[in-house]
């Protein structure tokens, strides 16, 4: 820019021109109007170009406190807001029954356990909670892997309801007859301390921790 600028010649009414391509003023021969290349050009008169000719100062675009360079440099200077990026994980937080006396976010407290007394997962524990804890082979609140007699999952449930105290088996999605005590379960069934229960060919047995002589709501 400032090669060209070197280049280009300023008639008496202000034109600018290159001289390597006319002998005089060609907006002036021709009655036409030439815009400077950059508005902030100074002339050979070292003022800045007016484009209408009178030879005043192109003070429209000057700030109005006169101070050009400071301006520009704060342009220079200026730097956009950076958003943060907010992320946020795809994992969701598995749900389970929680008993409202619990802190926020515990899981609610053991009630009883089932304990294999054979096959693969022989002398296994196994957790019961207040509310609902299926059983499954591969998934559920109870797995007992190894035995393919058990549905994968939702093959039954235990059941605790603290309001009654009581612990309750259901047949849910087995391939195979659910046994307490050697009787089937066609639908559902109280349980009691020590019941013996068969789920496909895993037997266990039930041990209670809450029941009539006491529960975690007492406190």
């Amino acid at each position: 820019m400032a090669e060209i600028q070197r280049k280009i010649k300023t008639c008496p009414n202000g034109h600018p021109y290159d001289p390597s391509r006319f002998d005089s003023c060609p907006y002036c021969n021709s009655g036409g109007f030439a815009p400077t290349l950059d508005p902030f050009a100074q002339d050979s008169a070292g003022e800045t170009f007016d484009p209408s000719g009178s030879g005043s100062s192109f003070s429209s675009t000057v700030p109005p406190d006169g101070d050009l360079d400071s301006h520009r440099q704060g342009y220079e200077r200026f730097t956009p807001t950076v958003i943060p990026e907010v992320r946020y994980s795809g994992r969701m937080q598995e749900t389970q029954s929680v008993d409202p006396a619990t802190p926020a976010g515990a899981p609610s407290p053991v009630v009883g356990w089932l304990v294999a007394l054979d096959g693969p997962c022989r002398g296994t524990d196994y957790r019961i909670r207040i509310g609902y804890n299926y059983i499954g082979r591969t998934s559920g609140d109870i797995c007992i892997h190894g035995d393919a007699t058990i549905s994968s999952e939702r093959d039954s449930s235990v059941t605790y309801v603290p309001q009654t105290r009581g612990f309750y088996i259901a047949h849910e999605l087995g391939k195979n007859p659910l046994l307490l005590n050697g009787r089937p379960v066609i639908r559902e069934a109280e349980l009691k301390n020590h019941d013996r229960i068969t789920i496909g060919s895993t037997n266990l047995i039930f041990v209670a921790l809450s029941g009539e002589d006491f529960d975690w709501s007492e406190g």
